[in-house]
């Protein structure tokens, strides 16, 4: 009997020890962060920012919160951008084949000598992107020249809960007639 014991004793210990020692290994699979570099051809907008031309480090500033991406230069030592953003629709897993293991990024389009602003950010092989919310006046300003609704934060969030509103372009003379 004492034998049966000391095999079962042996034996949870072992399958103790590797449920232990297999932890670590899947914590390190995944980016958490959801790290990733955009390089871009021209001047570009961000909530709170505009960046010229270059390549930028984003990433998840808090990844147990997942509620706000961040824009580092390029070797992650200068903070340059933070901003909230919501889920946005998802891909179909085409358009993330398509995509090549390569984040996709989508804009609002701009008038000429405006610089494009960044809308949705897909991060390579998940379906869900991030849209992100723009401060109201960089909203109104980007609703103005795109002529399209642009998402942004509510000036009345408060106590850590982060309000959207859509902030809507303004009406054209040949709608108001």
């Amino acid at each position: 009997m004492s034998k049966l014991s000391s095999v079962a004793t042996s034996i949870v210990a072992v399958a103790l020890l590797a449920a232990m020692s297999a932890t670590p290994v899947f914590a390190q699979a995944g980016s958490v962060h959801k790290t990733t570099y955009l390089t871009f051809s021209g001047t570009v907008q961000v909530p709170g920012a505009t960046l010229p031309a270059g390549t930028y480090l984003f990433r998840i500033g808090d990844p147990a919160s997942q509620t706000y991406w961040q824009v580092w230069d390029k070797n992650g030592t200068h903070l340059l951008a933070t901003f909230h953003y919501v889920p946005a629709g998802k891909r179909t897993y085409t358009e993330v084949s398509r995509g090549d293991g390569r984040p996709i990024v989508r804009f609002h389009e701009t008038t000429q000598g405006v610089p494009p602003a960044l809308r949705i950010l897909y991060y390579p092989s998940q379906l869900e992107g991030n849209e992100f919310l723009y401060p109201r006046e960089q909203a109104e300003r980007i609703a103005a020249v795109s002529h399209h609704p642009v998402l942004a934060l509510d000036d009345a969030s408060r106590g850590g809960v982060v309000g959207v509103v859509t902030v809507q372009p303004p009406a054209t003379e040949s709608a108001s007639k």
